[in-house]
């Protein structure tokens, strides 16, 4: 007999007499111990007889013999044995819980299995079933220790155990509970296509080298608060139909996860280095159909976090979330414009270099988030917005949609006898701030600043015109700010919409000519205008016309006495005079003609040649002056609006 392959299974010679039990319906080893002196496998002897049996068909006599050969650190041979709770415990007894190289491959433990506080060297238990609990708490991995293929029907217990080797979990299944509690990963560890149908709690695990997920489907909560990842997290196509909750974690490698997940959890979590996470939303699965037809948007909570902002941040979603024929689980979130990718908070949060692609950010909390003015908020990200163009509240006021973040939402919610600007149901996207303090404006003007440069470095210049017309809202209704401020802004939001709302201008434009109009009509057109014609000039010497009655230049009779020349004239010149007759009297088509001339001359910024009374003086200037600025608001509005 000898040692052989990685397992180091039992073989016999010659082969025909193999390795299994001989017992009906059952292939598990037959009863082998090693000989330290020999170095090889021997089989159990009773009687002088070789036992042909495998563990669970033994008699007493012949388990007996197996258990007195055993010894401490010794190897193990049980593969395809079904093992029940009092023969794990006879195991753990004879050696001492220190088991050496173990083969415990596809072997069968149907009524529970205590390995608490024992010691492997190597051990498999690929393929192994545990039908009832498996308890592995404070069990310590000296060597390899795979358990690829693996079915945990019940919980399965490894809260701080130490695995000192590489490990292997891959396609494992763990219907119950599945704990790690403060468990020790010292070299890679895979995880590869296991499936956890109940929750999975990796809470204050240390891995010290690479951690593999590849593949894994958590159908429920991914527990992961408090631990640590010394070399980074990558792992692809991951599936989390709970909350993957990475609370207080702390990452001192790359991380790149690309997972389908409801609930992402990253409050305080601590990063060392760059970050990529690939979101999107969990598919609801139809069992009887086998399809998916409704999704879940992913929430993720940022706030809190530490990280070194030498390096990126990247939170990435697809462009499409749902595809022809699928819904949203979150009813006020559907269409077109629904997103994958839901973001709750970055307060606390150091947001440099952070990058948010096709992202929701319609509740988002960015008060208190710090270097907030370097976020990147890229593709088609999704915000609130203000109600399309309808007529007000009051009847008459005119409101243009705008883009606008919750806690402007908030406040509004929350002011006496004002309804929100959003049109979504009240209870069903209400903003919540975590901390449960309401911002009020002037905590939310400086956040629109920021994101407004933000959206301008990223060179939105169009996006980020809706966060300036935010940041210019709170600072009129921030009251605490001096009361001519804000009334000057409240004026040059009524006339120009913060120069964003070319219509308005246009329309102020249009109410200071028809105003303009009617005060010129009024007061502006004097009673009686002058009646002079020019008929030629006369050339003469000073003296003769001075003679003549005529009048003479004063800067001709010092500079040129002898050659001057003058102008001839005839009719009547008079000054102009307000108009004396009944203000009904003064609405004549010949008084409203010369008005609207002087309005249209006015506007267009050219010079009248109407004789104006001096109070119609004052009202031409002032319509030249305000339709020159009103024209150029407007202007800057279509600007602010097209520029790229």
């Amino acid at each position: 007999m000898a040692m052989t392959s990685q397992w180091q299974e039992v073989t016999f010679t010659p082969l025909d007499e193999a390795l299994t039990c001989s017992a009906e319906d059952c292939s598990g080893r037959r009863l082998t111990t090693w000989a330290s002196a020999t170095k090889t496998w021997e089989p159990v002897r009773t009687h002088g007889v070789d036992a042909t049996v495998c563990l669970h068909h033994a008699s007493t006599e012949q388990g007996d013999a197996f258990f007195s050969r055993l010894f401490p650190d010794g190897p193990l041979d049980l593969y395809q044995t079904t093992l029940t709770t009092e023969t794990v415990a006879k195991l753990k007894e004879n050696m001492k819980s220190q088991f050496g190289i173990c083969d415990f491959r596809n072997s069968t433990f149907p009524d529970g299995v205590n390995f608490e506080e024992a010691t492997f060297g190597r051990a498999a238990f690929d393929g192994a079933t545990f039908t009832r609990q498996a308890n592995f708490t404070e069990a310590s991995f000296k060597g390899l220790a795979s358990f690829n293929g693996a079915t945990f029907t019940e919980a399965s217990y490894f809260s701080q155990a130490e695995f000192m080797a590489e490990t292997y979990f891959m396609e494992a299944e763990f219907t119950g509970e599945a704990v790690f509690t403060e468990s020790t990963f010292a070299s890679t560890c895979h995880f590869h296509r296991a499936v956890f149908i109940h929750d999975s709690i990796f809470a204050v695990v240390r891995f010290d080298k690479d951690v593999y997920f590849s593949g894994v489907r958590f159908n429920r909560i991914a527990d992961f608060i408090g631990s640590e990842f010394k070399s980074g997290w990558v792992s692809k196509q991951m599936e989390c139909g709970g909350t993957l909750n990475l609370y207080g974690s702390r990452f001192y490698g790359p991380v790149d996860l690309s997972i389908e997940v409801a609930i992402v959890y990253v409050r305080e979590a601590r990063w060392e280095h760059s970050v990529t996470l690939r979101l999107n939303g969990f598919f609801e699965t139809n069992l009887a159909r086998l399809v998916s037809g409704r999704r879940t948007p992913t929430a993720i909570d940022l706030a809190d976090m530490v990280r070194n902002a030498d390096y990126p941040f990247l939170v990435l979603g697809p462009d499409q979330f749902l595809e022809p024929g699928e819904t949203s689980t979150w009813p006020e979130r559907s269409g077109e414009d629904v997103r994958a990718i839901v973001v709750d908070d970055l307060s606390g949060t150091d947001v440099a270099r952070m990058v948010l692609t096709n992202v929701d950010v319609s509740q988002t909390v960015f008060v208190n988030a710090i270097n907030l003015d370097q976020i990147r908020l890229e593709g088609r990200c999704r915000y609130l917005h203000t109600p399309c163009p309808d007529w007000g509240r009051n009847g008459f006021v005119h409101r243009s949609s705008r883009a606008a973040i919750g806690a402007e939402d908030m406040w509004r919610r929350n002011r006496v006898g004002a309804p929100s600007i959003i049109r979504f149901p009240r209870d069903s996207v209400a903003f919540h701030n975590s901390r449960g303090v309401m911002a009020g404006p002037s905590a939310i003007a400086p956040v629109y600043r920021y994101l407004r440069k933000a959206l301008e470095d990223g060179k939105d210049e169009p996006g980020a015109a809706d966060f300036y017309y935010g940041e210019m809202e709170m600072r009129r209704l921030d009251q605490t700010r001096p009361k001519m401020e804000r009334s000057l802004i409240a004026a040059y939001w009524a006339i120009s919409g913060y120069g964003l709302r070319a219509s308005r201008a246009v329309c102020a434009l249009m109410a200071v000519m028809l105003l303009s109009f009617t005060l010129l009509l009024i007061f502006g057109i004097p009673n009686k205008e002058s009646a002079v014609y020019t008929v030629g000039s006369i050339s003469a010497d000073f003296t003769t016309l001075a003679k003549s009655g005529q009048k003479v230049p004063e800067t001709c009779r010092v500079h040129q006495p002898s050659e001057c020349s003058v102008v001839v004239t005839i009719g009547e010149s008079v000054d102009p005079t307000a108009p004396t007759s009944a203000i009904s009297e003064r609405f004549t088509a010949e008084r409203a003609g010369k008005a609207l001339e002087v309005v249209s001359s006015v506007s267009l910024l050219n010079s009248d040649e109407q004789e104006l009374t001096g109070l119609g003086k004052v009202i031409a200037f002032a319509s030249r002056v305000l339709g020159a600025l009103l024209l150029g608001l407007a202007l800057l509005a279509v600007r602010n609006r097209v520029k790229r």
